[in-house]
């Protein structure tokens, strides 16, 4: 009969332990998958301004951003553009369309260079993308000389003279 415990309590005794190295087997999983989740990579939004880069004076312009997250679109963004010319500045909201699309019809009232950007408000994300565009022809100097040159890099020279 005392054999027949000791038998027993052998028994049960490797159950329990060997219901431990599971269980700490488990918990060593559960820490890995956790590990795998907090090093991967996290991605922020992406924004692509669609426009065309050279456009007439007073003639509506579709203006367009397209919102994704990976491969997904983003359907609910906040996305409000900013047109630039010289010092003026107008902020205008895009309406959302489908499939992560964001557009405005804008006119514009005069020649020029303008910087358009897309303020984005996505996932917790404020992205910024800006691109450039020409209203009418480029305006192009007379003549492309050392005097234009000058021009354009006036504080660059006016501190080398300052130290003559």
């Amino acid at each position: 009969m005392k054999a027949f415990f000791v038998g027993i309590s052998l028994v049960l005794g490797l159950s329990i332990s060997s219901g431990c190295q599971n269980q700490s087997q488990a918990n060593e999983s559960d820490t890995k998958l956790n590990n795998q989740d907090t090093t991967s990579e996290v991605l922020a939004p992406e924004v692509q301004i669609m426009a065309e880069k050279q456009v007439e004076k007073g003639k509506k312009e579709t203006i367009s951003a397209i919102v994704t997250l990976g491969e997904e679109f983003v359907d609910d963004a906040d996305v409000v553009f900013e047109i630039k010319h010289d010092e003026d500045s107008k902020k205008i909201t895009a309406n959302f369309v489908e499939n992560g699309e964001y557009v405005i019809d804008y006119t514009f009232e005069s020649d020029g260079q303008y910087e358009i950007i897309a303020h984005t408000n996505a996932k917790d994300y404020h992205i910024m993308p800006s691109m450039q565009l020409q209203v009418g022809d480029p305006v192009e100097s007379p003549q492309v000389d050392e005097k234009s040159e000058t021009t354009e890099h006036h504080h660059d020279h006016e501190d080398k003279a300052s130290e003559e």
